[in-house]
């Protein structure tokens, strides 16, 4: 616990990131999707 408490902020920091590129990958795979059935 002692390195939360140190890094609170690196790991509020880290958590936000990794938010934040799991929505990126998330629209970039729906912008594929709404390719493919435009295409159709």
């Amino acid at each position: 616990m002692d390195f939360l408490t140190q890094n609170q902020n690196f790991v509020v920091l880290g958590v936000t990131l990794i938010l934040w590129l799991g929505v990126f990958l998330y629209m970039l795979s729906l912008d594929k999707k709404l390719k493919n059935i435009e295409k159709e």
